[in-house]
């Protein structure tokens, strides 16, 4: 028996829906329906396979799951909407078709000005997996510094740091993995993506980053794939790869 997702889970698993906010938009103005019972419940479980949901009297086609790699560039988004350009754009719409292209996310989230290797996929159940802290799953990161950096400050991050979020609450980082490529330039990989958090963690040691970009995620390697490219992986490969470190 299939397990049981959220209504939100399978209608985005439809590509019916170009933005998070159209989706939200259809459920609170009751275009959705479960055998044909209006909801606007976007936490309801349910079982797909055994249960007919309609958005506007049409029957919903779940889509086949599709992974892939881009490797994003600086003053890109993970975000739709924030009137920048949308890193998911850099797969083309005839590539993929319009309701596979609707259907895709960013798991994770880069910041604008950071570069390197991201995910998207419209497989939901995986991008959790990912985004668990309890995961353990490695981010590497190529980070390029303002001053150079000795080994105190090295040995800081190595224990884990105090950073403040975004709410203006403090967060003491787990330790990282640190190597010293020369004094401007490290290795940092770290479980835990919190927002800025690799920059966030220099600052707080008494530096400063240039420049930011991830190189892996688990075993899964950014490589020779060349800025704002992409590539598609099978589920078979992208999970053997994640999960591997």
């Amino acid at each position: 028996m299939a397990k049981k997702q959220t209504l939100y889970q399978i209608l985005r698993k439809t590509g019916m829906f170009a933005t998070k906010e159209e989706l939200i938009d259809a459920l609170r103005n009751g275009k959705v329906a479960i055998d044909g019972r209006v909801t606007k419940n976007q936490k309801f479980q349910l079982n797909p396979n055994t249960k007919i949901v309609t958005v506007e009297g049409v029957k919903i086609e779940i889509l086949p799951l599709r992974y892939f790699i881009i490797n994003k560039p600086e003053r890109t988004s993970c975000q739709n909407g924030e009137h920048r350009s949308y890193v998911r754009d850099l797969i083309p719409v005839d590539a993929v078709g319009e309701a596979v292209f609707n259907s895709l996310f960013c798991v994770g989230r880069l910041d604008v000005p950071t570069t390197g290797l991201l995910i998207i996929t419209n497989d939901g159940s995986f991008s959790s997996k990912i985004l668990k802290p309890e995961s353990g799953i490695l981010k590497k990161y190529k980070v390029k510094i303002k001053d150079p950096i000795d080994q105190v400050q090295i040995n800081i991050l190595k224990r884990g740091v105090d950073i403040i979020l975004k709410d203006g609450n403090y967060h003491s980082c787990l330790p990282a993995k640190v190597e010293k490529l020369h004094d401007h330039e490290l290795l940092i990989s770290i479980t835990e993506g919190k927002f800025r958090q690799v920059r966030k963690m220099l600052e707080a040691v008494g530096n400063l980053v240039v420049s930011l970009e991830r190189i892996a995620i688990g075993g899964l390697e950014l490589g020779d794939l060349d800025l704002r490219k992409f590539k598609e992986l099978t589920s078979e490969e992208i999970k053997e790869k994640v999960f591997s470190n």
